[in-house]
């Protein structure tokens, strides 16, 4: 499945075009094509959640949240551990401005090459069922990841970054994911050192703006607040939930990564660095 652009020039254009049209694809009209009343939108509940750990190793916990790491192998002991509940707390730094490139050098970077579809959103699903068989929340028209589901709802408005996605229908369920296109990789082999630096300041933002315990807990001299200021990212690590909503008649379920949570509330929270130039612009 592809996002359909505008008829190309020359014979590379042409050949290329000709393979696109070889799959199936839907063609972009005006905008004003997707006005009108918006579907009925359900509340997500979440249903599972798991941790991937700093060797991208998958534990049906919330460890990841803590910054716990284990040595055991993970799918012969799921459930070996009493782990405690704590979580990544949003608790951003006070004082003066913070230097985001502190910690570059030791940045430890995921292997993107190597593909993971969507295995692991689907070893949580697995593990959900093992533990309530007879719930149906595990079901849905549409499994995918909360990235794609944006990316086609954002189509219409953005329209100078393709896609596409593969899609597979089993049982009544269709299973979707990214396909990388030969654009982004190319734009990614050739990240000049400038724009790989900037893309590590959002890791390190991530770092400076969470602790592992409540925010009332701290103290202007607790340990971890200093740490977090030299302290570097790995990648690697990550805390997923998984949520099922309805859009119209369309029940699906979205894999979603968190970076935090706000309080004692346990409302999650997504961080992002903008340019205040470019988000400006955006609004």
């Amino acid at each position: 499945m592809q996002k359909h652009f505008t008829p190309m020039n020359n014979d590379i254009q042409q050949r290329k075009k000709r393979k696109l049209d070889s799959l199936p694809s839907f063609r972009l009209e005006a905008n004003e094509c997707y006005q009108g009343s918006f579907p009925v939108y359900k509340q997500p509940q979440e249903i599972t959640s798991y941790s991937i750990d700093h060797e991208r190793r998958v534990w049906f916990d919330n460890r990841e949240m803590v910054g716990y790491t284990s040595h055991y192998v993970a799918h012969k002991h799921p459930r070996s551990f009493n782990h405690k509940r704590r979580q990544k707390y949003y608790y951003p730094p006070t004082g003066m401005k913070k230097d985001l490139n502190i910690g570059y050098d030791k940045m430890i970077q995921r292997d993107e090459s190597i593909p993971e579809h969507i295995d692991t959103l689907l070893d949580a699903l697995t593990d959900a069922n093992a533990k309530q068989p007879s719930d149906n929340q595990i079901t849905a028209d549409i499994i995918t990841w909360r990235g794609i589901m944006t990316k086609i709802m954002c189509t219409p408005y953005s329209r100078n970054e393709p896609w596409e996605l593969r899609a597979t229908k089993h049982n009544g369920t269709i299973y979707i994911e990214e396909q990388v296109t030969e654009k982004k990789k190319n734009a990614e082999n050739q990240a000049s050192d400038r724009q790989k630096l900037m893309s590590y300041w959002g890791y390190r933002f991530e770092t400076l703006c969470t602790v592992a315990k409540p925010p009332h807990e701290m103290t202007k001299h607790d340990k971890e607040l200093q740490d977090r200021l030299t302290a570097s990212a790995n990648t690697n690590v990550q805390y997923c939930i998984l949520a099922k909503t309805k859009l119209g008649n369309n029940s699906i379920i979205m894999g979603a990564e968190v970076d935090c949570c706000r309080g004692l509330s346990g409302h999650y929270g997504e961080l992002k660095l903008l340019d205040n130039r470019t988000f400006h612009m955006q609004r």
